[in-house]
């Protein structure tokens, strides 16, 4: 079984959502901060690089093209690396460029030995899950020897207006998060610099999720570089639920 840091999402005890009958704004941006409908940033952060397209290894520029494997056919040593890959998705999304890196470096030749035959297709064009499953885990086991994923470390309170509380405005708010980092060594501190609103039910709750987002703390994303762990940026994805109780 993989790690829980697979997990892509953040419940509700991840966020702790409170009625509110006045005081500030809950979905007015911090001070510093600019925002448009869906994305928050904060003061001279490079918006080109901050919100990257991470839906998929191909909008990740990691490949050219999504993977179909013939069902019965003969799967090339390319072809089968290129599947791990996408199995790994949401480890990419931490750093894309980084966790490639280390796939080639690391990963791929601990596939070297796998048997490449027809047998390991199955009838939807995909490696079977036996075989996925077993190489996933080798190829996440063997990058995160070198790379740990960022974590959750405090979460703030979400104001969540009595006005909103109905069936209305109730749904999943998922976020998309760019973590810089402050500090060095095991002081480091991963902060919010950019938030991305993918989806979600209304739009005063979208921004109430996202201001809520830019006062969180991560354990930052650390990356082994000869022999001592250095934080490093990364990205994050979540859900945030609110639901009428």
């Amino acid at each position: 079984m993989l790690s829980t840091r697979w997990i892509p999402t953040l419940l509700v005890g991840l966020f702790l959502l409170a009625g509110c009958g006045g005081g500030s704004n809950p979905a007015a941006p911090p001070d510093g901060w600019q925002t448009t409908d869906t994305r928050w940033w904060a003061e001279g952060v490079d918006t080109a690089q901050a919100f990257p397209n991470l839906d998929s290894l191909t909008t990740m520029g990691v490949l050219d093209q999504r993977l179909q494997l013939e069902p019965g056919g003969t799967v090339s040593r390319e072809q089968f690396n290129r599947a791990i890959k996408q199995s790994l998705l949401p480890l990419y999304r931490n750093n894309p460029m980084v966790v490639d890196s280390l796939f080639e470096e690391y990963a791929a030749p601990q596939l070297e030995s796998v048997e490449l035959d027809s047998d390991i297709v199955g009838e939807r064009g995909q490696l079977k899950s036996e075989v996925l499953n077993k190489n996933q885990k080798t190829a996440y086991e063997a990058i995160t020897e070198y790379f740990r994923e960022p974590q959750r470390e405090q979460s703030p309170n979400i104001t969540w207006p009595d006005s909103l509380r109905s069936e209305e405005y109730t749904g999943i708010v998922s976020l998309q998060v760019h973590l810089t980092v402050d500090g060095e060594g095991d002081n480091a501190v991963a902060r919010p610099d950019a938030v991305q609103i993918l989806s979600g039910p209304n739009p005063t709750l979208n921004r109430i999720a996202a201001k809520a987002t830019t006062q969180a703390t991560w354990e930052p994303a650390y990356l082994l570089k000869e022999g001592n762990w250095a934080p490093t940026e990364s990205w994050v994805r979540f859900d945030v639920p609110f639901q009428m109780r």
